[in-house]
């Protein structure tokens, strides 16, 4: 009877693990990343990557991120080099219909790589073979000359079922080391076997898992490759120079500025509505100068209120947005574009499913209201130009100080050194000083802060004084989106805690309604939102800019550091 039972539940494991393996063989993943990768001794790093990728429905292809700025010291960035050397992809088992499409791009600290056609769509398997060439990527210590490499990157947003790399050297190795996992990780699910003293090949132990990759850690004795190090520093100085931009301006240049490029101060009186036909992502743009993800969840629930989706709550902190049947005609485009990036076609949409991609809308959304506030005159373009002319001028000085540095420290000329590097910043200062609005967008600043002024010290006798009663709800309402935009929603859902007792046609809560929680739930919202606008491979995908060759040496390593890493997905 024991034998019996064992049998089925080995047969139940069995069939379970088989159900497994083949849900997951189903998923869109990279059945197989093998990479082969050269140091050489001009300590160039040639890399040659070859992927195999499933798609489970049509797709165009793939993207490709690999990022070319490295984080060295705290925040300080320094760039290295990519040079792509070849490119190309066809349907696995047929060379022959190789083809070449695709663009690049740079964006925020990676370089990115689009393959396939915007007319075409693949499906099943594909392979794809990047072959590039990184520069200033190496890492050197006082006893020894070291390579580390993330070879796949950890931001990839499906698996990785197989990746080994070969990895040739121009030195013996000294030591060498692994490491798999999310970024961070210190496992050493790997596997590294030496081929001979300069060669070795890694594999991983167990597949990837997204966001998971691996990174590989190589010593050799001193001198082994050419030392780029001052190169290194020179390519650090240039892409931080930026760091003197907060230096106080000359009086005369402020004194310009003054005149030419500031707006004339307005008496702030309470302003009971919002601007007509301006969407509260414009009205923000315009009230900060600049654009904020908070915005996004102004103007959802802005929409909301007017009737084209509804928001309900499905738990204390999950969310879900549904699209009714009013016709979307009366948006605008960039309205549209928002609805577009986070419904995808579909009707009703959970917050946490919004697509990681979401990023590509907000940057969209933000060149269109950058653009719209110069059409509609908002902001000035002959302003513009001003702060353009500054930055510029203050730019050329700065970098012809810098190459004139030793001439006038051969000249004993210190002290025209500082003063020409203090006058190049102050033109820099100066240009962050020009107000870009217009005398229109000024007086809609103002109008901005009247409104402000209304909502922060708004009481609900006043309010029910200047309106209906019957309309209070309307108000608030109303004016909901735009007191998330001056960070007052919480003191204004205060205001209407005893008279609102029902939720909203367009809210649909799970316990009993107060409009303090609501807004409480959108401040949740917005946190959702901010994350989704994040660029993969940046935080959330999860850097900020850039890789990190910092670690190891030898060995503080970990899965995502080195050079190299970055990641993709299907497009």
């Amino acid at each position: 009877m024991k034998k019996r039972f064992l049998l089925v539940l080995t047969l139940v494991v069995l069939f379970c693990g088989v159900s497994s393996f083949k849900s997951y063989a189903q998923e869109e993943q990279i059945t197989s990343f093998v990479s082969d990768v050269t140091f050489n001794e001009d300590a160039t790093i040639d890399v040659k990557e070859e992927i195999h990728y499933y798609f489970s429905y049509e797709r165009h292809g793939i993207y490709r991120e690999i990022p070319i700025n490295y984080k060295v010291a705290g925040s300080f960035t320094r760039p290295t080099k990519l040079i792509l050397n070849d490119l190309y992809y066809y349907p696995k088992g047929n060379e022959d219909l190789k083809k070449t499409a695709y663009s690049s791009s740079i964006n925020n600290g990676y370089k990115i790589f689009q393959i396939g056609e915007e007319d075409t769509y693949v499906q099943g398997n594909y392979v794809y073979v990047i072959d590039y060439t990184l520069k200033y990527a190496v890492n050197y210590f006082p006893d020894h000359d070291e390579l580390y490499l993330n070879i796949t990157g950890d931001s990839w947003n499906i698996p990785i079922a197989f990746a080994s790399v070969d990895v040739h050297l121009p030195a013996d190795i000294t030591e060498s080391i692994c490491y798999a996992g999310g970024y961070g990780s210190t496992d050493q699910d790997c596997l590294i076997e030496e081929i001979d003293k300069r060669n070795i090949k890694v594999s991983i132990t167990k597949p990837l898992e997204v966001y998971e990759g691996y990174t590989v850690a190589i010593s050799m004795p001193v001198g082994s490759v050419a030392n780029t190090e001052n190169e290194q520093r020179i390519q650090w100085m240039l892409a931080n120079i930026g760091i003197f931009l907060p230096i106080p301006i000359f009086i005369f240049v402020m004194s310009w500025v003054k005149k030419n490029g500031k707006n004339k101060k307005i008496t702030i009186i309470p302003h009971y509505h919002a601007p007509k036909d301006i969407t509260p992502m414009l009205s923000g743009f315009v009230y900060t100068k600049k654009f904020l993800n908070k915005y996004i969840t102004a103007d959802l629930i802005d929409l909301a209120v007017r009737g084209y989706l509804k928001i309900k709550q499905l738990s204390k902190k999950k969310y879900e947005l549904i699209r009714t049947e009013k016709k979307d005609i009366s948006l605008n485009d960039i309205e549209k574009e928002l609805l577009k990036g986070i419904f995808k076609g579909e009707d009703t949409k959970k917050m946490s499913d919004i697509s990681r991609s979401f990023y590509r809308t907000v940057n969209k959304i933000t060149t269109k209201i950058n653009k719209q506030v110069y059409e509609e005159e908002l902001f000035s373009k002959k302003r513009r130009n001003m702060k353009g002319k500054l930055a510029t001028f203050g730019m050329v000085g700065i970098i012809l100080v810098i190459a004139l540095n030793s001439w006038f420290i051969l000249n004993a000329s210190t002290g025209w050194l500082i003063g020409f590097l203090l006058s190049a910043i102050s033109l820099l200062i100066a240009s962050g000083k020009v107000d870009l609005r217009s005398k229109k967008g000024n007086k809609m600043y103002y109008e901005l802060k009247g409104l402000r002024m209304y909502i922060d010290t708004a009481e609900k006798k006043r309010i029910e004084f200047h309106n209906d009663p019957e309309k209070f709800r309307g108000i608030f309402e109303k004016l909901l989106p735009y007191a998330m935009i001056f960070g007052l929603e919480k003191k204004w859902a205060k205001e209407f805690e005893d008279l609102y007792k029902t939720p909203p046609d367009w809210y649909v809560g799970t316990n009993t309604f107060a409009p303090y929680m609501m807004t409480r739930a959108f401040t949740s919202m917005n946190s959702t939102i901010k994350h989704k606008s994040v660029t993969p491979g940046s935080a959330g995908g999860f850097r900020s800019s850039g890789g990190a060759s910092g670690g190891s040496g030898f060995s503080g390593g970990s899965s995502g550091g080195g050079f190299g890493g970055g990641g993709g997905g299907s497009w």
